[in-house]
């Protein structure tokens, strides 16, 4: 896939980011940014695949590219849709044109690779495990650190519920939620099925590198019990996993909420891992 408008000079960026980022658009979902005032070969910069969540906007990420900007990354942003979600199918579609860019684009293929899951990115991120070939499996090898914030996990009324925040407004959240779960019994084969295999890839096909949780007990979201459950599960499989947890925070916004706890939870996870960087396995 060839970038879509090349690098977008200094000062040309959109004006949802920030004027000191270059930009080198692949498609409407795939962009890479890179810092300019890093004087490091690209090549030798460790790379971030940031997968957002739904519905989330490029000014959003500007925090979170910041942070890892200051870490030396460049930050690959790959975006999905609310169709990538309800529609399967079209996910997993979306999950291999990503594999492909990343193993395809010279920019992209040979670096270090981390992730950063954000929500139901952690389900593309399952996508990913679910449809790579032993060609692609590769490229998921080159991963050195994985990132789960507030990953979708549990019950079908838990992605219901995320479905329905990310299309209405509160008032109709509840009609929406009835409506999602009637759409997921209907159509269970197209949806629901897909999902559980994409859930269960996180049991069945891990990552085998360091991998960092964010999460907390009061996110409708996010089934903290069942969550534990993996973290545990993945410790029994010799991955070096570490939970950040609150009491109380905000879903895919532990960030704003408590900046100071996640930024150096985050900072100390990631620098332990950039001087001691074994290669992943599936």
């Amino acid at each position: 896939m060839a970038p879509a408008s090349g690098i977008v000079p200094k000062g040309q960026a959109p004006d949802t980011l920030p004027h000191s980022l270059n930009v080198k658009k692949f498609s409407n979902s795939f962009c890479l940014y890179t810092n300019p005032s890093t004087s490091a070969n690209s090549q030798s910069r460790p790379l971030l695949l940031f997968l957002p969540w739904l519905g989330s906007k490029p000014k959003s990420h500007e925090k979170y590219i910041h942070l890892y900007f200051k870490l030396g990354f460049d930050v690959f942003v790959a975006e999905s849709s609310l169709s990538h979600f309800l529609w399967p199918r079209t996910g997993l579609e979306h999950a291999r044109q990503l594999l492909d860019l990343m193993m395809g684009q010279e920019d992209l293929s040979s670096r270090r690779l981390f992730i950063h899951a954000m929500s139901v990115g952690g389900y593309i991120f399952a996508q990913m495990l679910v449809c790579s070939s032993k060609q692609q499996q590769e490229m998921l090898e080159r991963i050195h650190g994985q990132v789960f914030d507030s990953l979708v996990i549990g019950s079908m009324e838990r992605m219901a519920t995320g479905v329905a925040r990310m299309v209405s407004s509160s008032l109709l959240e509840p009609l929406v939620v009835r409506g999602t779960l009637l759409y997921f019994s209907l159509l269970k084969s197209q949806t629901v099925d897909y999902y559980e295999r994409s859930i269960q890839a996180f049991w069945e096909k891990p990552v085998h590198c360091p991998a960092l949780f964010f999460y907390c007990l009061n996110d409708p979201l996010s089934d903290h019990v069942v969550l534990e459950e993996l973290l545990q599960f993945w410790e029994k499989l010799g991955i070096k996993v570490q939970g950040k947890k609150w009491q109380n925070s905000i879903h895919a916004g532990h960030l704003r909420k408590h900046t100071e706890e996640y930024t150096d939870t985050l900072n100390s996870f990631v620098n332990s891992l950039l001087n001691n960087v074994p290669r992943s396995k599936l």
